[in-house]
């Protein structure tokens, strides 16, 4: 059994703490920030013409609930894509009536937009009619690397991150944790943004000297790179998905030797 501290925003952060309580870990949920979906007019009328576009892109769990909701009959000729396994798992959960009949996918890290544009057909853009479904911000590099190469592309948000406080009994509890040095407590980030949410919420309740004694698994080299900016003296870069987590958990809590990435 571990002790888990994950920091993803809500909703989705309850049903990963639920299947890591369901293993026998213990968990608590952060939730720095919430998922706030959006639905501007513009929103509505591309995604009502998916079936105008070769690729959509995905880039969040998120971004796969949104698109499930607005197009739950996927067309067969527009293939869906991904940047990491998390996306890619959401599709088992997100609710589609039909399911898109391609899903494109980096099989292995670094898994960000720059990998996803290597895969055929965005390797080869010249032409291509692609839709960005994100949050209200993110990297443009390799949106910007396919216009440049040909390809049509419009992007869109889908959602916004609105932050938000922990409950105090929450704190509390984690300040119980803490304060046992006789137990291993590994805490979860995945946005490089929430580093410094996390920091600050840390700071405000006095809790973040101790923490930064404890491990923290990082899901992209650049969030593990802002974790040890900001002083985490065992950071360890895991690959995004419940599965990586799963495993980076159950095998550090196996295990009493130190293992820093």
């Amino acid at each position: 059994m571990a002790r888990v501290v994950l920091t993803q925003a809500a909703p989705r952060v309850e049903a990963v703490a639920a299947r890591l309580r369901e293993r026998g870990h213990e968990v608590l949920a952060l939730g720095l920030t919430r998922i706030v979906e959006r639905e501007p007019e513009q929103l509505r009328d591309a995604v009502g013409r998916i079936d105008a576009f070769d690729v959509v892109v995905l880039v969040s769990p998120a971004a796969v609930q949104v698109a499930a909701r607005l197009a739950p009959e996927w067309p067969a000729a527009t293939a869906a894509a991904v940047v990491g396994p998390g996306s890619r798992a959401a599709f088992d959960d997100a609710g589609f009536r039909r399911a898109p009949a391609r899903i494109l996918a980096p099989v292995e890290p670094p898994f960000d937009g720059a990998a996803l544009a290597r895969l055929a057909p965005l390797d080869a853009p010249s032409g291509l009619r692609v839709l960005v479904l994100r949050g209200e911000s993110g990297s443009d590099g390799w949106i910007d690397a396919l216009r440049a190469r040909g390809a049509r592309v419009e992007v869109l948000a889908a959602y916004r991150h609105e932050a938000r406080e922990p409950a105090s009994a929450v704190l509390d509890a984690l300040r119980d944790w803490l304060d046992d040095a006789a137990r291993s407590v590994y805490f979860v980030v995945a946005q490089a943004a929430g580093v410094a949410r996390l920091e600050r919420v840390l700071a405000r309740a006095a809790l973040d000297e101790q923490a930064k004694l404890r491990t923290a698994f990082a899901i992209h080299p650049r969030i593990a790179q802002a974790l040890r900016e900001a002083g985490w003296q065992d950071v360890r870069a895991i690959e995004p998905g419940e599965h990586a987590l799963v495993c980076a958990i159950e095998s550090a809590s196996d295990s009493s030797s130190p293992h820093v990435v």
